[in-house]
């Protein structure tokens, strides 16, 4: 009899210990991943606001004609207006007459169009998720070969970011013109299609 009641004992504590102590021995176990998750969330963390103050400080040391530079390279605005005009300051400087300007509008972020029930949707663009935006634009300039190579040239070296994506020409026709009209044959129809670049 003195035997039989420690073996019960024994072998109520093992029952015990397998219903209450396992399933609380996972729930440490797991509790412990969840921690040693949470702590490599901290370090990285830290990491990311250190390098966040450091560029945060870099680009506090960037001279502000520096970020002026930048901003017109890359604007975070389309700013057709301002491209418009500034293609028409350098092909007036060549003497080129800019005639015939084409252009979409479109919405500032072009990632959202809305539909008439007055719900929002995705576009189902791939394009629209880019971080940056493309603005096409043609447009007609007129006059001879070499100001026009002149005017490209000028167009490559400027500040803001622009692809000239097509050229295309056309040769002035001689037709029977009134007595004192002349049609200058080297003067030329040059079309552009360009594509500038903005911020999202």
């Amino acid at each position: 009899m003195k035997i039989i009641f420690p073996i019960t004992l024994l072998i109520i504590a093992g029952v015990m210990s397998f219903l209450f102590a396992k399933p609380l021995y996972g729930d440490v176990k797991k509790l412990k991943s969840e921690v040693s998750i949470y702590n490599l969330a901290i370090d990285n963390s830290s990491e990311l606001q250190k390098t966040r103050d450091s560029l945060v400080d870099k680009y506090k040391n960037i001279k502000k004609e520096d970020k002026e530079r930048l901003n017109h390279f890359l604007p975070n605005t389309i700013g057709n207006i301002e491209l418009i005009l500034e293609i028409e300051k350098m092909a007036n400087l060549h003497g080129l007459p800019v005639r015939n300007i084409k252009f979409e509008s479109m919405s500032a972020d072009g990632k959202e169009k809305k539909v008439p029930d007055g719900s929002v949707v995705a576009e189902g663009n791939p394009e629209d998720y880019l971080p940056y935006g493309v603005f096409p634009m043609e447009f007609t300039v007129e006059g001879n070969y070499s100001t026009f190579l002149a005017f490209l040239n000028e167009l490559e070296h400027n500040l803001r970011l622009i692809d000239i994506k097509g050229v295309g020409f056309s040769v002035p026709t001689i037709t029977a013109t009134t007595p004192g009209s002349e049609i200058n044959p080297n003067i030329y129809s040059y079309e552009l299609k360009i594509e500038a670049y903005w911020l999202k």
